[in-house]
């Protein structure tokens, strides 16, 4: 991710004014932010996988150990892109210096 944003830094000063430095902490900070909106997603896809799971077991409630794992499994699989999205708004987070 480090050297992705090394990349991009020289094009974005090229786009502005003088050194570019302003320019290229306000796209850093428009970047975190941008990257935390991608909590929303696992969010909506959780709720989800918990709400069928629950509908599972109240149909059929001796199955309710193996929903419940299958359950658990995919709700972490789901996170990880929520956590994919954090990590990268603290390293641009990172990049900025006031």
């Amino acid at each position: 991710m480090n050297t992705l944003f090394n990349l991009l830094l020289p094009v974005l000063e090229s786009f502005a004014y003088g050194d570019g430095k302003y320019y290229a902490m306000g796209m850093a900070c428009i970047g975190a932010g941008l990257a935390v909106l991608t909590g929303l997603g696992p969010a909506i896809g959780e709720g989800m996988i918990g709400a069928k799971a629950m509908e599972a077991i109240g149909r059929q409630p001796e199955a309710a150990g193996t929903i419940r794992i299958t359950m658990l499994i995919g709700q972490a699989v789901a996170e990880t892109t929520g956590l994919y999205g954090l990590i990268i708004a603290f390293v641009l987070a990172g990049k900025v210096n006031f």
